[in-house]
């Protein structure tokens, strides 16, 4: 089964996510839990996260968290590596509380210090927070390859899981951050080869979300540029190759295209995101 949606505000009530959702036809959506502008974190009142729970239940939607932004699980700087780790902790709790099953994660930024060095800080802090949280899963996402990011390989992103060694950390594969790394998305062969590397380094049994975005920006650019559904570089060809991928024909995809001026940006993205469906035989 393919689930398709898009981030979703929370502005009101993290309810108004589930009731936008279900209003706009999307079958997933993603979220904050709490403000992605602040290191401080609430928590929901118990009214929100029981009509929350309650109505992605009677609307068989599935729901996702994202991280806010500020979180840098890799920071050298022990004040924002702190912060990070409480935020962590504090949005899978909001999770738990709201019956979300998985939280997105980037993996931050050594700031210079290396990959090495990042790389043990964000074990560490994925460790501590799935031990002390027993419940929530961590999505770890892909990025654009800007400098001093961690995790715009497989490969790297692998070794971590590696280390972790947890069966609750999954992928959250982002097209346009792949394809500004350097991941080339315009025909079968260019999505052979990425689902190859994926397999070998990472493996799909731990892919439990698509971030579908086209790129602003050409192949390999470093740029997190994401733009509308088969108006960017990746375009329709490179979406079409994707789910003509068996590895890309069910799950859950999430849009995080922008606005537009005519304020339907997301009705338009997902008429062309089901265009390019029907053209290779899903309908979803």
């Amino acid at each position: 089964m393919m689930r398709i949606g898009f981030h979703m505000s929370i502005a009101g009530s993290v309810d108004n996510a589930v009731l936008a959702a279900r209003a706009g036809g999307y079958t997933a959506f993603q979220m904050f839990t709490a403000s992605s502008r602040s290191w401080k974190q609430k928590r929901p009142g118990e009214d929100d996260a029981e009509r929350f729970s309650k109505h992605i239940s009677e609307y068989d939607i599935v729901p996702y968290a994202h991280i806010p932004y500020l979180c840098n699980i890799a920071s050298p700087r022990d004040e924002i590596y702190a912060k990070s780790k409480d935020m962590l902790a504090h949005n899978m709790s909001n999770c738990e509380l709201l019956g979300i099953g998985e939280l997105v994660i980037h993996l931050g930024s050594h700031l210079g210090k290396g990959l090495k060095f990042g790389a043990e800080r964000i074990c560490s802090a994925l460790g501590e927070a799935l031990d002390a949280n027993k419940r929530v899963g961590i999505l770890l996402e892909n990025t654009s390859g800007y400098t001093n990011s961690i995790g715009s390989t497989f490969e790297e992103i692998g070794s971590i899981i590696d280390t972790v060694g947890s069966p609750r950390i999954g992928v959250c594969l982002d097209t346009c951050h792949a394809f500004a790394a350097g991941y080339a998305m315009g025909s079968d062969s260019d999505i052979d080869a990425l689902s190859k590397d994926f397999e070998s380094n990472i493996g799909f049994s731990r892919l439990k979300l698509v971030h579908l975005n086209d790129a602003k920006f050409p192949l390999g650019s470093k740029k997190d540029r994401h733009w509308h559904i088969g108006e960017g570089y990746i375009g329709t060809a490179g979406f079409s190759a994707l789910f003509r991928s068996r590895h890309f024909r069910s799950g859950s995809f999430i849009m995080e295209t922008p606005g537009n001026e005519k304020g339907d940006a997301d009705r338009a993205n997902m008429m062309r995101l089901r265009k390019i469906l029907e053209s290779v035989g899903i309908n979803a």
